[in-house]
């Protein structure tokens, strides 16, 4: 087994952590989105929207662009694209979390 590059024990464990991070994530959406169906608030609804960006999109997107650099089906520089794109998501989801809470707290 080579220790450098894809075939890498590390590497090759990164990518279970990051897959698992993604399929918790987007089960963590699947609960908010089923509270949101129990109880049909505006807080409730930017807080479900909000936890679905940040830990499914968010670990999702994260994964299949890495393995898109990897697998060399997109280019290496558009690398600092695909970040971009995470971390846009991941402020979005920041965002609808804190107003969900904003709106709670004038309730």
């Amino acid at each position: 087994m080579s220790y450098i590059g894809l075939g890498s024990p590390i590497a090759i464990f990164t990518g279970i952590a990051a897959t698992a991070s993604a399929v918790i994530g987007l089960y963590i959406g699947y609960q908010a989105y089923r509270g949101l169906r129990r109880n049909d608030e505006r807080s409730m609804r930017w807080l479900s929207v909000g936890m679905i960006l940040l830990f499914g999109l968010t670990y999702t997107l994260a994964i299949a662009g890495q393995g898109l650099v990897a697998f060399r089906i997109v280019p290496i520089h558009l690398q600092n694209t695909v970040r971009l794109l995470v971390r846009l998501t991941q402020l979005a989801g920041l965002a609808c979390i804190a107003y969900s809470l904003q709106i709670a707290t004038n309730q």
